[in-house]
């Protein structure tokens, strides 16, 4: 059954770290692009990203890609070249052009003319490298020559015909050594010099492997790319560089550049590329296939852009590594060893250690049909909750092994308080279990009730507490000193959907930190509070909560880790976009280390991060990409002007990735307070005329802070009739027309005034005849009501006997006995009817005799349920009550008592067969409430909006052909409220419904 290994290691070692380093995203024709040829990229003053491809320049704002095809001469573009002062060139077949982006607007400017044939001295000829020297001059590289680009004026310095590039893309190179010389290296390998004395370039004798595609000082040295691999050579002090030497071996060297410290990106021709550490000399491979890399690109946020013959791919830094990377199963709990510097995890039959010195993951213990649910790590050894046993493991030597399986239930979680004794939890147990330092089992009562589930014992600065389900028992506690937990649940406030449980707790400040099916709960000074975490995550539940640092706190939920700050109740979010293999957490799966390491067990593995701090890179400042007026696109630029009411929506984009995981706050001024969305599309209401400002600001999931914020002014002009022109030609018009008008109106007035009066005079007569023809008519439709509803009742009681006699008295066959039952059937349910139309008729009479009185009503509710278990078992449903006892209130007895059998009748007819019904009644801030619920069918929003009206046939169905008549609910409020009393319903459409009753308590 145990296998162990004692210290077997697995093949998890890292021979590569990039699959765990990096995330990728791959951009092709099907997100956009024109082509999936990219031969480069770039990003602007703005932030925009341009890229270069085979179908022309594009520009990617976050959103969108847009293609300026129009702004090219031919659509084959190669690169860019961004100056040290910020002027952005990109280059292509037949085009040098400058890119001014204004945002919404983008302005193209020729920096100089390029041809297909011979170019001469005011032209190029298919450009394949631009290169800005230390003086700022731009050196462009041709097929077979290079070209000084200075002041619009170009000089061509030619080659021989030995030095001319068989490559598309790729001729001459270029490189500065540390005296400010200028070098250049032909494609195959030849190396020359800029005199500037002669203003020409001369060979320096060294000769470069062949096939040269790039060439560039990083961190301090030569780093050359060619056929077989990436060379270095130091860069002299004086000037000049020392001997070239092979670094590393790859085949068909295409680019490279710096991502981080000593790290570079080596891309090949090929579909294997690498980062190369020049400080250790090691490498990795990266685990995505990208055929033939033409240029990798590091952006303002670190993000690595690589440009192939594959797309356009991001590659982007995880937060969180991975560390199983060969264990693929749901990590179902995890310890740390603060000795051994090691975290050991479990998944369901397995248990692990990771040696966090060594990077390598060993097998600690095994149990093929086991269960890990929870583990502890002691120095006694490791503890381990499997299936029913609770293991105390010495390496894969079993200790001690306490069965549970006579609970028939998984023990589920560990916890160790500061005495050394182990607690344990069994769900569907009503105790909490404690192993003492002496290994001695002892048991402690929780009063959770008979639904109550314990979830798990937590150790608290001054006890034990324990979590649970249910609105009224969900927290209890056991100080250290005492023995029995009692309940310390406080109500709660807010609407609760289905069942309440508390699946885990932290404390911080003295407060109690509740991971809850609604979410986050604060548990201080008296009250609970939920937490709002926004829009996004209001209906989700929270699975666990840990104390990170000194004030924060780590939540986990479906969609992946939050770090929350209490102070500020802001949250970060960190999701498989930021490392995690899943967003999906086991309930064991977070864990705080000594050394502040987040490891998070997940459904694809283990992982950790180390860079949780919010606000340690600020997200980009968000641009307006669009802006539409009544929703057409118009460019707007701050201070433009729009008519009003025009409909206003505005595009914004802080252009990073990934793109939709953005919280944006904008407002419009004079508006001072910030409204939040996860759109990007942000659409104004109505705006009153004169200036307005629109601020945006945004926050990218993560440890990133607030972007800065941006402004886009305008002004909405005055509608006509608000100017004065408009006054002017209104009050002219007003004058003519009243003096006009006047005259005619007095004579017209007088003649109507005086037939007006007289249609009055007459109608109110008629009115007054009519209302009491009314009340004679309403008086007669009572008074007939009633004598036909006392002469049908005498009647219908006579029949009642007569079958009463029949059935008692003379021998009847089995067939008329039938009959017999049917016709008394009948005759009760007409009787009934017959009364609830007399109470109707009592009640529109105001005929009621109230006699109000003391009513225990704590009594009336016990006596009814008896009354109505015999009805109920006859659909075997069983009939649950929680009723305090000694609650009075004022009330007429008897009617109080049609009210209480009308609900609890309809409980049970409503309800299915072999289901419960609960009834339940407390004393609460001065009023006394009874709760009927039941597991019926539910009522929707239409049922719900005529529940109690009269002759009413909502949806649901009585479940065995009972009578219903339409009135009994109607009949119920109506003795309620003439009684100062409240009758209500809560319910959701298939989960049942509660009635409620409410009278003011007396003592």
């Amino acid at each position: 059954m145990f296998r162990g290994f004692g210290t077997v290691f697995l093949l998890l070692i890292f021979i590569s770290s990039t699959a765990q380093d990096y995330n990728f995203k791959r951009y092709r024709v099907e997100e956009g692009l024109p082509s999936d040829i990219i031969k480069a990229s770039i990003q602007d003053s703005l932030g925009y990203f341009w890229i270069a491809t085979d179908e022309g320049l594009v520009k990617y704002d976050g959103i969108r890609f847009t293609e300026y095809r129009a702004a090219v001469h031919n659509h084959y573009m190669k690169g860019f070249l961004k100056t040290r002062s910020g002027r952005l060139l990109a280059f292509g077949d037949l085009d040098v052009l400058e890119i001014k982006n204004q945002g919404q607007n983008v302005i193209f400017e020729q920096v100089c003319q390029v041809v297909r044939d011979h170019a001469n001295d005011s032209s190029l000829s298919y450009p394949k490298l631009l290169y800005e020297d230390g003086n700022g001059t731009i050196w462009v590289s041709e097929s077979q020559s290079v070209v000084r680009l200075q002041d619009k004026t170009l000089r061509r310095f030619e080659f021989d015909l030995a030095d001319r590039t068989p490559r598309f893309l790729r001729a001459f190179s270029f490189f500065e050594d540390e005296a400010k010389n200028l070098f250049t290296v032909s494609y195959q390998g030849h190396v020359f010099k800029f005199d500037v004395a002669k203003d020409s370039f001369e060979p320096v004798g060294r000769q470069f492997p062949r096939n040269v595609e790039f060439a560039s000082v990083i961190g301090g040295s030569l780093v050359v790319g060619v056929h077989d691999g990436l060379y270095t050579a130091p860069l002299l002090k004086n000037g000049g560089f020392g001997d070239l030497k092979r670094r590393f071996q790859a085949a068909e060297v295409s680019f490279i550049t710096t991502i981080r410290d000593q790290k570079v990106f080596v891309a090949t021709h090929g579909n294997r590329h690498f980062v190369y550490d020049l400080a250790t000399d090691s490498y990795s491979q990266i685990p995505l296939a990208i055929n033939n890399v033409n240029h990798v690109y590091v952006s303002n946020e670190s993000d690595i852009w690589i440009s192939g013959n594959d797309g356009w791919v991001r590659m982007k830094e995880n937060l969180f590594q991975t560390v199983s990377e060969n264990i693929n199963d749901f990590i179902e709990s995890i310890a740390e060893d603060i000795h051994a510097d090691k975290i050991y995890y479990a998944t369901q039959s397995t248990l692990y250690s990771y040696d966090k010195k060594t990077k390598t993951n060993s097998t600690i213990f095994e149990m093929e049909d086991g269960y890990f649910q929870s583990i502890l790590v002691t120095d006694e050894g490791i503890w381990a909750a499997n299936a029913f046993q609770v293991l105390l493991l010495d390496g894969a030597h079993v200790k001690r092994n306490f069965d549970f399986s006579a609970n028939r239930r998984f023990v589920t979680q560990l916890r160790r308080d500061r005495d050394g004794n182990i607690w344990l939890t069994i769900p569907g147990n009503h105790s909490a279990y404690r192993i003492n330092p002496q290994y001695k089992l002892e048991s402690f009562e929780i009063p959770i009730g008979s639904k109550g589930v314990v979830n798990g014992v937590y150790v608290g600065k001054d006890g034990i507490y324990a979590a649970s389900n249910g609105r009224d028992s969900y927290l209890f506690f056991k100080p250290d000193n005492a023995t029995q937990f009692r309940n310390i649940s406080l109500p709660i406030s807010f609407p609760v959907i289905g069942d309440f449980n508390v699946t885990d707790m932290a404390f911080l400040d003295g407060n109690i930190w509740l991971a809850t099916s609604e979410g986050l709960l604060k548990y201080s000074n008296g009250s609970v509070k939920k937490i709002m975490l926004g829009s996004k995550f209001a209906e989700q539940s929270v699975k666990l909560v840990e104390v990170y640092g000194r004030n924060r706190l780590l939540l986990s939920n479906a969609f992946g880790v939050m770090l929350f700050d209490p102070a500020t109740e802001t949250h970060d979010l960190f999701n498989e976009s930021s490392g995690l293999p899943s967003n999906a957490i086991g309930h064991g799966g977070l864990l705080v280390a000594r050394d502040q390491q987040v490891w998070v067990g997940t459904s694809k593995g283990l992982c950790y991060g180390s860079q949780m701090s919010s606000g340690r890179q600020e997200t980009p400042r968000p641009r307006f990409i669009e802006t539409r007026i009544n929703g057409l696109p118009r460019g707007i630029q701050s201070g433009a002007h729009v008519a009003f009411r025009d409909f206003i929506s505005v595009l914004v984009s802080s252009i990073t990735f990934p793109e939709h995981e953005l919280t944006i706050q904008y407002r419009v001024q004079p508006d001072t307070a910030w409204l939040t969305t996860q759109a990007q599309l942000i659409s104004l209401p109505s705006l009153d005329p004169g200036g307005h400002v629109l601020e945006v600001k945004a926050k990218k999931s993560g440890p990133y802070g607030w972007s800065k914020v941006s402004s886009l002014s305008f002004t909405v002009e005055q509608p006509f009739w608000q100017k004065l022109w408009f006054f002017a030609l209104i009050l002219l018009a007003v004058s003519v027309l009243v003096t006009v008008s006047f005259a005619f109106a007095q004579a017209e007035n007088r003649r109507k005034n005086i037939a007006l009066q007289k249609l009055i005079d007459e109608r109110t007569i008629a009115l007054k005849q009519s209302n009491e023809d009314l009340i004679a008519l309403n008086q007669e439709k009572n008074n007939l009501i009633g004598i036909v509803a006392h002469d049908l009742k005498s009647p219908l009681n006579q029949v009642q006997g007569l079958i009463s006699l029949i059935k008692m008295t003379g021998s009847i066959d089995e067939q008329s006995e039938r009959y017999i039952n049917v016709m008394m059937d009948s005759t009760v349910r007409l009787n009934e009817m017959v009364s609830k139309i007399l109470d109707v008729n009592a009640i529109e009479s105001r005929q009621l005799n109230l006699t109000m009185e003391r009513v225990c009503i704590s009594d009336m509710v016990h006596a009814i349920v008896e009354r109505y278990t015999s009805d109920a078992s006859k659909k075997n449903i069983k009939i649950n009550r929680d009723v305090a006892q000694n609650i009075f209130i004022t009330a007429d007895k008897s009617y109080t008592g049609q009210v209480l059998e009308n609900i609890l009748s309809n409980a049970i007819k409503f309800s299915p067969h072999e289901r419960e019904v609960f009834v339940s009644l407390v004393g609460d801030n001065g009023e006394a409430i009874c709760e009927v619920r039941d597991q019926g069918p539910g009522l929707n929003d239409d049922d719900k909006s005529r529940l109690f009206g009269k002759y009413q046939r909502l949806s649901a169905r009585p479940t065995n052909n009972e009578n219903s008549t339409g009135l009994g609910l109607s009949i119920a409020r109506k003795f309620v409220n003439e009684m100062d009393g409240k009758i209500w319903c809560e319910s959701v459409g298939g989960r049942g419904a509660s009635f409620f009753v409410s009278f003011k308590r007396i003592a």
